[in-house]
């Protein structure tokens, strides 16, 4: 079965603003004397901000998208900002089963921050 992808009608790119945290699963361990040790455990995913400005009939679009398409827990193929590739993403919850909020910014359009894992 394909993954849903980000929707067309949304923007391909953030207007408001893109940070990238690049992930890696390390434990670190300090010893008794020197430098402390540190082992690769695998892979982690690498997690993005984004920011969006959106119409009215957008907001819409991403919450059908998010709600209906994801069940809140999909994955999706996105088109990254930085690489210019497609890659799988999920949408990280910023809070308890909160996946965005709006903000109202003019009449008909809204500011929105979203954040999304890219799976490994």
């Amino acid at each position: 079965m394909a993954i849903p992808s980000w929707p067309t009608g949304l923007p391909q790119s953030p207007q408001k603003g893109f940070k990238e945290s690049v992930g890696q699963n390390i434990i670190r361990s300090t010893m008794d004397a020197g430098p402390a040790k540190m082992r690769n455990r695998g892979k982690r995913p690498n997690t993005m901000d984004l920011s969006f400005i959106l119409t009215t009939a957008q907001t819409t679009t991403l919450e059908t998208f998010i709600k209906d398409t994801l069940a809140g827990v999909k994955r999706f193929s996105f088109p990254h900002p930085r690489t210019y590739t497609t890659v799988e993403a999920r949408i990280v919850p910023q809070s308890e089963g909160e996946f965005y909020g709006l903000e109202y910014l003019a009449p008909g359009y809204w500011k929105t921050n979203l954040k999304f894992e890219i799976l490994p």
